[in-house]
C-alpha cells in the first residue's frame, strides 16, 4: 500500500517539475529570440519607429479613406497612394531646403572673397543697440573695417570652404534619405496591415498583464497622436501666421522664415528666438514700430498655441498635465534626439496611467 500511494505523488512531481521547467524555458528562449532580433533590426529601429509615429498619427485619416475607397484598392492601391503622398510632404521640406542651402553658400563664398578685398565697415545702426552696441561697433571695425583687417581675420578661410562644407551637408542629406526611405518602406506594410498588426499587439498585451495592458497600449497610441497633433499641426499654423507677419513688415523670404519658425515652434522655447531675432534687426534698421509689432504678434501667437491650443490636444487626449507633456518633451530630446518629442510623451503616458492604476484613480478624477 505504502509503494502504491507513493508512486503518483512521484509521477505528480515529476511532472510538475517538467512544467516548471518548460515554462523556464520558455521564456528564456522567448527572450533569447528578442535578443537577438533586436540586434539583427538595431540599425533600422530609427526609421521603423519614425514610420510607427507616422502611422498611429494619420490612422483616423486613413481608416476614414479606407472605408470610402473600393474594395479592390484597399490591399496594395491605397496604401502605395498614401505612402507616396506621405513621402512627397516629407521630402518636398527637405529638397526646397537643399536648394535654398546650396544657393546660400554660393552667395556667402561670394560675400567673403568681398570682404577680404575691400573690407567691411559697421553700419551705423549698431552704434544705435542699446548697453552694447558701442562695443559691437569698435570691435567690428577693428575686425572688419579696413583691408587689411579683414585679410587678418579672413585670410585663413578658404572661399571653397564654404562649398565643401555644403557638400558634406549634401552628403549627410542623402544618408538621412536611405531613413527615409526604409521608413516609407516601412510605413507601406503598416498601412497594409496595421489592422491586424493593432490586434496582435492588444493581444499580446493582454496576454501578458491582462486587460490593463490594452489600456496602457491604447494610452500609448492615444499620446503618440495627440503629440503629433499638437506639436506638428500648431507649429504648421504657428509658422504660417509668423510668415504672413514676416511678409507684412518687409522682411526678405518670409516663406523660409516662416517654415524655420514652423520648425523651431515644435521645440519649447526655441522660436521666440527667431522672430526675436528679426525683431532685432528691423529695430536697428530704424524700423521701431514694425519690430515691436512683429514681437508682439509672436508671443500672442505662441501664447496662444502653448497654452491653450497644443495643452488641449495633447494633454486633453493623452490624459496628460501639460507640465508631464513638457517634461517628456524636453526629456524626449535629450534622450532620443528629434524622435524623442514624440517618444517621451508617449512614456509619460504609460507611466502616468500605470500610477492611477496603482493608486486606484481615474485620469479624470
Amino acid at each position: 500500500m505504502a509503494v502504491s500511494k507513493l508512486g503518483p505523488v512521484t509521477e505528480g512531481s515529476e511532472a510538475e517539475q517538467s512544467s516548471i521547467f518548460q515554462t523556464n524555458a520558455r521564456v528564456v528562449l522567448a527572450l533569447s529570440l528578442a535578443t537577438l532580433g533586436f540586434w539583427v533590426v538595431r540599425g533600422f529601429l530609427v526609421s521603423m519607429t519614425w514610420a510607427l509615429v507616422i502611422a498611429i498619427a494619420a490612422w483616423p485619416l486613413y481608416q476614414w479613406l479606407r472605408s470610402r475607397s473600393p474594395h479592390w484598392m484597399r490591399a496594395v492601391v491605397l496604401p502605395l497612394v498614401f505612402t507616396l503622398i506621405t513621402g512627397v510632404v516629407l521630402i518636398g521640406p527637405l529638397t526646397y531646403a537643399a536648394f535654398r542651402l546650396g544657393e546660400e553658400a554660393r552667395v556667402v563664398a561670394r560675400w567673403v572673397a568681398t570682404i577680404q578685398q575691400s573690407g567691411l565697415p559697421a553700419p551705423e545702426w549698431i552704434n544705435h543697440i542699446p548697453v552694447v552696441g558701442t562695443w559691437l561697433f569698435s570691435n567690428w571695425n577693428s575686425s572688419l573695417g579696413s583691408p587689411d583687417a579683414a585679410k587678418t581675420l579672413l585670410g585663413q578661410l578658404d572661399p571653397a570652404f564654404v562649398f565643401r562644407w555644403t557638400r558634406a551637408v549634401g552628403e549627410l542629406m542623402l544618408r538621412r534619405a536611405e531613413v527615409l526611405a526604409f521608413t516609407l518602406l516601412t510605413l507601406f506594410f503598416l498601412f497594409r496591415d496595421g489592422e491586424a498588426l493593432g490586434k496582435q499587439v492588444f493581444g499580446f498585451a493582454r496576454r501578458l498583464v491582462g486587460e490593463i495592458g490594452v489600456g496602457y497600449a491604447r494610452d500609448c497610441v492615444s499620446a503618440i497622436r495627440a503629440t503629433v497633433n499638437g506639436l506638428v499641426l500648431v507649429s504648421i499654423g504657428e509658422g504660417i501666421l509668423l510668415g504672413v507677419a514676416y511678409a507684412v513688415v518687409g522682411i526678405t523670404d518670409p516663406v523660409t522664415l516662416g517654415g524655420l519658425t514652423g520648425i523651431l515652434a515644435m521645440v519649447p522655447f526655441l522660436a521666440p528666438l527667431l522672430f526675436g531675432g528679426v525683431s532685432i534687426m528691423l529695430y536697428t534698421q530704424g524700423s521701431l514700430l514694425a519690430a515691436i509689432g512683429l514681437f508682439l504678434f509672436g508671443l500672442l501667437v505662441l501664447f496662444v498655441a502653448d497654452h491653450f491650443v497644443r495643452p488641449g490636444l495633447i494633454g486633453g487626449s493623452a490624459h496628460l498635465p501639460f507640465f508631464w507633456v513638457l517634461v517628456g518633451m524636453l526629456g524626449g530630446i535629450m534622450s532620443f534626439g528629434l524622435l524623442g518629442l514624440f517618444l517621451g510623451p508617449t512614456v509619460m503616458a504609460a507611466l502616468l496611467a500605470a500610477w492611477y492604476d496603482f493608486i486606484g484613480r481615474a485620469p479624470e478624477e
